[in-house]
């Protein structure tokens, strides 16, 4: 259990790892890795799934392909050439540098013997089960080896892609005529390429003809480019707390879908709805609040979204009727937002969503409950992390309220490996 927490807080440092294609792109604040693994992972499954694709396994190697830059950083083919000058490097980034077929050769090689050294040192401890289980589907991405390997690796490109348009959308930067011309190239998957009618669609007003024209992929977009904004917002209770650069919503629900992987295989459950419950579980915060044990409402008889703002934090421990009465704003808030959020999706996959949403909420199967309580562990754990670094955070009494509610054994045992990880028990 000692390594598996181990693993668990070095994976949790691609949260603070800028992507380097939007650094190289003077991107402000770009997103992280994490972020970027959140939505790539949510796209695979979603259209994974219109192609009846394995979708256990698509979620897996979404979660497992960037891992290896934890160690091997985050390269790019342009590294070698890039000067150094800002004016220099804005106007070679208009055109992309373009490189013969042996360089990018020799270009991929080095950069994959780097990254599966790295890969290498950060699996080394874990059980060899659960070793072998993450390299093959870190192995499937990188060499294609299943439809599904081929899909996602295609799939990953297009949430980089999605991304780059939004960026552009909001700063005119990246310029994007290098990308169109390089995703004409890549992209020859007949779903992703009606995805990038789409995208044509949505970002340049693109008149489709009918057979371009898919509704389904419209909405599905749409449901994406609403959960990106999970990248960029910050969790309340780190911010109420003054911690610097904290985590966003995507950021701590990468976390926790890597969580429920590792430890639920130590349980009997259904690892596919688990996983999946993981990634979806706080996606309605896009339109509700981020809500804490520190907030007290002053709402009387109709709840709305808008009524977030009359969210306050309060010092202290609640009371048990402000405590009942947040549970009822946040059930209310929460449900709507949810609703909103998915109303426009394929019928299937909206149904799939709620059920999976509700089951967190509710603990209506063993996966709902297993989830519900690791959600509050990956939250303990990072808060420790923070109170480690700044100090400002009231970390005991974190792990009380943790063990009020945390009764399966894995996690149980796992607290206590917590616990003694940061000398939570050593005598003074």
């Amino acid at each position: 259990m000692k390594n598996l927490l181990n693993f668990l807080i070095e994976v949790g440092k691609l949260k603070k790892m800028p992507r380097r294609g939007w650094v190289i792109n003077q991107i402000k604040n770009p997103e992280s890795i994490a972020e970027h693994v959140f939505r790539a992972a949510i796209l695979g499954w979603l259209l994974a799934q219109k192609k009846n694709l394995k979708t256990d396994r698509i979620v897996k190697i979404a979660l497992v392909h960037d891992l290896c830059e934890i160690y091997a950083g985050d390269t790019t083919p342009y590294d070698s050439v890039l000067p150094k000058d800002k004016k220099k490097l804005r106007e070679l980034m208009k055109t992309w540098p373009r490189f013969s077929n042996y360089e990018r050769r020799i270009q991929a090689l080095h950069k994959y013997k780097k990254e599966e050294k790295g890969f290498n040192k950060l699996i080394a401890i874990l059980p060899l089960d659960l070793k072998k289980e993450i390299k093959n589907f870190w192995f499937d991405y990188e060499h294609g080896l299943t439809q599904e390997g081929r899909f996602f690796r295609q799939a990953d490109r297009m949430e980089n892609f999605l991304q780059a348009l939004e960026y552009w959308k909001k700063l005119k930067n990246p310029p994007m005529g290098p990308w169109w011309l390089w995703a004409r190239e890549f992209f020859d998957d007949p779903l992703l390429l009606k995805f990038i009618n789409a995208l044509d669609e949505k970002f340049h007003h693109k008149k489709l003809g009918r057979q371009e024209k898919d509704g389904q992929i419209r909405e599905i977009l749409n449901f994406l480019i609403e959960i990106g904004n999970l990248k960029r917002k910050g969790r309340r209770g780190w911010i109420i707390h003054k911690v610097n650069n904290a985590e966003t919503s995507a950021e701590h629900i990468f976390h926790l879908a890597i969580l429920t992987w590792i430890l639920g295989k130590k349980r009997k459950l259904n690892l596919e709805r688990a996983i999946k419950m993981a990634l979806i579980h706080d996606i309605c915060e896009v339109y509700s609040p981020d809500f804490t044990s520190y907030d007290a409402v002053s709402i009387k008889d109709k709840f709305t979204i808008r009524d977030a703002s009359k969210l306050k934090p309060i010092s202290g421990r609640p009371t048990t009727e402000q405590r009942k009465k947040m549970e009822k704003v946040k059930k209310i808030l929460e449900t709507r937002a949810m609703n909103k959020l998915i109303s426009n999706l394929p019928g299937n996959l909206k149904r799939q969503i709620k059920d999976l949403w509700l089951d967190f909420e509710n603990g209506s199967t063993k996966e709902g409950r297993f989830v519900k309580q690791a959600d509050k562990v990956i939250n303990l754990l990072q808060g420790l992390i923070y109170w480690k670094k700044y100090g400002r955070i009231e970390h005991r009494l974190w792990v009380r309220r943790a063990k009020e509610v945390i009764d399966d054994p894995v996690l149980i045992e796992f607290l206590k490996t917590v616990e003694n990880k940061f000398c939570l028990t050593c005598k003074k």
